[in-house]
């Protein structure tokens, strides 16, 4: 594993204070991690702030029922409802880790939407791999949506290169994403010259300076943002 600290904000829910321990040691190398030990403290998070790229819950290990509380989430988000991130719950992206191998409670979770179902004892390597797949998985499925809509502004006349990059970019927290995990997000598996980056960027950055908006570089980390931040590049 490599010391650079992704964007990317995991939740943990988890009763047992050392498999806490655990999940900072094996993934606060690589992403922003925020522990919860019972239901009510991650229901009250859930409510007051944006949802987590990931949750990684133990529903044995929690006090209160998450089972009961991924039913009622997973009612208030449905389409009639219209969720909002200051009103009703999100359910976040999740991976059910439990001690517990029961059919029925694997296909409930994954029923509600677990993106994987894993076992403990916690296996670092397996744990690691899981996540990276997953966070892989979700930008692949942001970028398919494309995004044209900055902060109530229409950006218009975007080639399809273009919207993918600024969808990226709007889909990312702090609006930040390095060099290399936007050129995979866009281009995935496709052999391109990396240059092929800069020359798109270079056309998003002139429609966006229209509408007082910039793409900034610094350390090979792009960051979208209004064009009064001093520039890095």
């Amino acid at each position: 594993m490599t010391a650079d600290i992704h964007n990317d904000l995991i939740w943990t829910l988890d009763g047992d204070p050392s498999c806490v321990s655990i999940y900072q040691q094996i993934l606060g190398l690589q992403y922003q991690v925020r522990a919860f030990a019972t239901v009510n403290e991650f229901l009250e998070a859930l409510v007051l702030a944006e949802p987590p790229r990931l949750l990684i819950a133990d529903p044995g290990n929690t006090r209160g029922s998450l089972l009961e509380s991924f039913r009622r989430i997973r009612d208030v988000t449905q389409p009639s409802t219209g969720p909002t991130h200051n009103g009703n719950l999100k359910l976040p992206e999740f991976i059910i880790i439990s001690t517990v191998d029961d059919l029925d409670l694997i296909r409930f979770y994954l029923k509600a939407g677990a993106r994987d179902f894993l076992f403990k004892p916690i296996r670092a390597n397996e744990l690691v791999a899981k996540v990276e797949w997953v966070l892989h998985q979700i930008s692949n499925r942001e970028v398919l949506i494309l995004r044209n809509d900055l902060d109530g502004i229409s950006i218009n006349d975007l080639t399809f290169r273009e919207h993918q990059i600024l969808t990226v970019l709007l889909s990312r927290p702090e609006r930040s994403v390095r060099r290399d995990d936007l050129h995979e997000a866009v281009w995935a598996k496709v052999a391109v010259n990396k240059k092929t980056l800069d020359v798109h960027l270079f056309n998003l950055r002139r429609k966006l300076r229209q509408h007082g908006y910039d793409i900034f570089c610094r350390e090979q980390m792009f960051s979208l943002a209004k064009q009064d931040r001093p520039k890095t590049s």
